[in-house]
């Protein structure tokens, strides 16, 4: 009987090991996403971390609410938070974007603060877990770039300790294999590296790159060197812990220029990793209700 208990402990175990967080993108203003509405009542199970992008800043940093769409009756409220919520999944606010601001790093010196206090006021009003950053556009001294938004770190778990905080890097910004902090290569770096262990969870965008690194074997190769950490430039990107790391990709061929790869596949090849890692991440949860779900349902398939 005790060996036949142990044997069901480890079939238990086995079946538990094989969830995976799933974190998605609401984007109410954009084409993926005619009705925000229905798209939210409808929204399956395995999606447990809901973004909403995307709010933006202006010059001294205070926030912009973009992620409202009165053309299509939707209005993002507290309620709505609270309903995501009451469903089991985490809800964070998404700041940047494609289409987002620059950090030029020559901000006025109350720009960090300001938007700390901005991200704040947001996260009380509505109720989010937590904050992601999906800041992907930085000009002039990128070592500047990153001292405004480690500040801005840095004040946001100073001021709500239990606050989340996600990143959204492009692949291309935390690269282990190149050898430089340049414009397009580990603009990032400087900030996931040093603010690691503010961050709860890490989501790179394993898209919109270029062909040789858009496949399955690379996403294995570059996990396991994250896993490890690498230095560039003399800045240290710790050992990325597996339960912070999420893999992004596009739920649908429309969600991206290049990247796409089949979701059951991306599914099958995190799930087969040696170290497992959090999950995934997809943008965006429009484009994968539009193709009949298809991302969420691989998720969903143990």
């Amino acid at each position: 009987m005790a060996r036949l208990l142990a044997l069901l402990g480890m079939v238990a175990t086995a079946q538990c090991s094989s969830n995976m967080t799933l974190s998605g993108y609401v984007c109410p203003t954009c084409p993926s996403t005619p009705d925000p509405g229905s798209l939210l009542k409808n929204l399956p199970k395995v999606y447990n971390v809901v973004n909403f992008a995307f709010v933006g800043w202006n010059a001294s940093g205070g926030i912009v609410n973009q992620f409202d769409a009165p053309s299509k009756s939707f209005k993002l409220t507290a309620e709505v938070v609270k309903q995501l919520q009451s469903e089991g999944r985490t809800v964070m606010l998404s700041i940047g974007g494609g289409a987002g601001g620059v950090i030029t790093g020559d901000e006025p010196a109350t720009f960090s603060s300001n938007m700390a206090n901005g991200l704040i006021a947001y996260s009380k009003s509505y109720g989010f877990d937590g904050i992601d950053f999906d800041i992907e556009h930085r000009s002039g001294d990128l070592m500047k770039c990153a001292t405004v938004i480690n500040n801005v770190l840095k004040m946001l778990k100073q001021k709500k300790p239990s606050i989340k905080i996600s990143f959204a890097p492009q692949m291309v910004n935390l690269d282990p294999e190149v050898n430089t902090i340049s414009a397009g290569f580990n603009e990032l770096a400087p900030v996931i590296g040093p603010s690691l262990s503010l961050i709860d969870w890490v989501q790179p965008q394993m898209y919109n790159s270029w062909p040789g690194v858009e496949t399955l074997a690379y996403a294995q190769r570059y996990t396991s060197e994250l896993l490890k950490g690498y230095t560039v430039s003399d800045v240290v990107v710790p050992p990325m812990p597996p339960q912070k790391l999420l893999l992004g990709y596009p739920a649908s061929s429309n969600g991206a220029g290049s990247g796409y790869l089949p979701p059951c596949e991306v599914v099958a090849m995190v799930r087969s990793m040696h170290q497992p890692i959090l999950g995934l991440m997809t943008w965006d949860i429009g484009w994968d209700q539009k193709d009949g779900w298809k991302f969420a349902n691989c998720v969903a398939q143990k």
